[in-house]
């Protein structure tokens, strides 16, 4: 391979070939490395802020296994800043004990302090806001000046399965034109050269799922855009 290199790009290349690690973890340790020293600044920051505030969800990957992620929101020099803390798994349950578990021990093992948690942010499931045994109950016990808040994107969540009747029709035929045009390949080159023909901003139809809801209303604009 060396003799390959040297007769190709010559023995200056040959000599820096030689210099790269052939260790088959040498990529995975690199990463590992670069993630701890990303955590430990923003566990820095954290710590160096006089408040802070967390925002965590539970979500399921593509093997069924219950993911737990957790958000951290503080201030670091007089700038508001959003970071990601941590993600683990949930082995068994999803219940409030699990979730505080997790929490509890990541709190323990990185020294963060639960006096200066400032606020909650959680989705609407019983194991989270549950008056007695909720997370956010027991998050209170340890931290009573923590502010409680259900976080805006599920409400929105929410709020959108109960469209009115003029809305949620709309919403069926907004979906059924984009269905039409997306679910064949010749009905989405033709719409796509009609676009061109057209001079129009866009050139292909949006689909919307109901994993991620906030696509909804980005297909209803891209229809109303393009309508003209």
């Amino acid at each position: 391979m060396m003799k390959a290199v040297n007769l190709i790009l010559g023995e200056a290349s040959a000599k820096k070939m030689q210099q790269v690690s052939l260790s088959n973890n040498t990529i995975q340790r690199l990463i590992s490395k670069m993630s701890m020293d990303v955590k430990e600044q923003v566990l820095t920051e954290i710590k160096g802020s006089p408040l802070f505030s967390f925002q965590l969800d539970e979500s399921t990957d593509v093997s069924s296994c219950s993911q737990l992620l957790v958000f951290a929101r503080h201030i670091n020099s007089g700038y508001i800043k959003d970071e990601f803390l941590f993600c683990s798994a949930l082995e068994i349950t999803t219940k409030a004990d699990d979730v505080m578990e997790k929490v509890s021990t990541f709190f323990q093992d990185e020294d963060l302090q639960w006096e200066n948690v400032c606020g909650v942010c959680t989705d609407g499931a019983p194991a989270m806001l549950g008056s007695k045994s909720g997370f956010q109950s027991r998050v209170k016990e340890l931290a009573p000046q923590a502010k409680g808040i259900h976080c805006m994107i599920h409400r929105y969540a929410l709020a959108s399965k109960t469209l009115p009747a003029s809305l949620q029709e709309v919403l069926e035929s907004v979906i059924k034109i984009v269905n039409y045009v997306k679910t064949q390949a010749l009905n989405t080159h033709l719409f796509k050269e009609l676009c061109k023909d057209m001079n129009v901003d866009h050139k292909v139809l949006l689909f919307y799922t109901a994993l991620h809801w906030l696509s909804k209303g980005n297909v209803i604009n891209r229809i109303f855009e393009m309508k003209d």
